[in-house]
């Protein structure tokens, strides 16, 4: 069967490999789809080095083969597992940082969730991240699932309430369903970035674009909320200017939210007394738990959040290649990778 692998010194490259099989405790996949994301394509670069070097979480497929021992799960079955979960036992779990727990990224697809065939690890199938899909005309969809779960928690770290501003600060493909969400929640929103695709979807989705652009962005942010700037503000980019940027158009006493995922090593230029003298408190959000799991597949099985609208294009597994030079050019939004 064909999947991708990342070797060092040769990115990521499309091989046959042998056919995953089920242990005791594990299930295998076969593939719809799964959305290509930002951190997979930092791992191909190397700038992303959290857990292995495994390419491909954003998966749905049908349940192919059960092991020895699972008796919740069925053959046939289209689900969507998620790639990292947590212990629920440790400090970090105990303590409201599931995505903390140390097991949380030692258990991946194998070999990933951009083969035509993947197995779901005993760990993961025990703790029930396996989530069944009903009621959805297009399954595939449901691949949207783990990102719109990892807006969600965003979204709750960060205190969003109704009647509330927010800035997103790249409306790619999370920063959509960034958009997508909050609307949903009776937010205003407003959407920025350099792209005027990404702008003109924006748009669509229900919020107010703001164009990027060297010392525009604060001063078009505070025009359009009184004077005052968001009350909350969500990079979702890795571009680390967007922070300084972010941090300026927020209000006195707002909130920034980290999301984004800059290269290793980046820094960020802004006097951060400003944070403090103007009480702008900066957090960050890291990837979901189940809970938001549950959840986000649920806004997806009802219709609330549109992913079909989300989904821009659709390259198969040998097709990779042209599918990452679609995402690094920004021309799509969600990029899908088929059997």
């Amino acid at each position: 069967m064909k999947a991708v692998l990342l070797r060092p010194g040769s990115g990521a490259t499309v091989e046959d490999v042998q056919e995953p099989v089920p242990g005791k405790g594990e299930i295998v996949v076969e593939l719809l789809a799964c959305g290509l994301c930002g951190t997979d394509v930092e791992r191909i670069k190397g700038g992303y080095s959290a857990g292995r070097a495994v390419l491909g979480h954003e998966a749905v497929g049908r349940i192919l083969e059960v092991g020895e021992g699972v008796d919740w799960l069925r053959k046939g079955k289209v689900v969507v597992p998620h790639h990292h979960t947590n212990c629920g036992e440790c400090y970090y779990c105990l303590n409201g940082s599931p995505t903390m727990c140390p097991e949380y990224r030692r258990h991946h697809f194998d070999p990933g969730g951009f083969a035509e065939r993947f197995r779901v690890p005993e760990f993961i199938v025990r703790r029930g991240a396996v989530y069944k899909v009903r009621g959805l005309q297009d399954p595939e969809v449901a691949c949207l699932t783990e990102p719109l779960a990892c807006s969600l928690r965003a979204v709750k770290r960060a205190g969003v309430r109704e009647g509330q501003t927010v800035a997103v600060f790249g409306v790619g493909a999370v920063g959509a369903l960034f958009v997508a969400l909050l609307r949903g929640l009776g937010v205003e929103v407003l959407g920025v970035d350099v792209n005027p695709r990404r702008l003109s979807l924006a748009e669509r989705l229900g919020a107010r674009a703001v164009e990027a652009g060297p010392g525009r962005v604060a001063d078009e942010v505070r025009a359009l909320t009184g004077g005052r700037g968001a009350d909350v503000s969500i990079v979702a980019t890795g571009n680390v200017a967007a922070i300084s940027s972010a941090i300026s158009s927020t209000r006195s006493g707002g909130v920034v939210c980290l999301f984004g995922l800059p290269p290793s090593g980046s820094r960020v230029d802004h006097d951060f007394s400003e944070l403090l003298v103007r009480e702008v408190s900066l957090i960050s959000s890291n990837a979901a738990s189940e809970e938001e799991m549950v959840e986000a597949l649920d806004l997806i099985a009802s219709g609330k959040i549109r992913a079909s609208d989300l989904i821009t294009h659709r390259f198969r597994i040998e097709e990779f290649d042209r599918a990452l030079e679609v995402f690094e050019r920004g021309e799509g939004v969600k990029v899908l990778i088929r059997p």
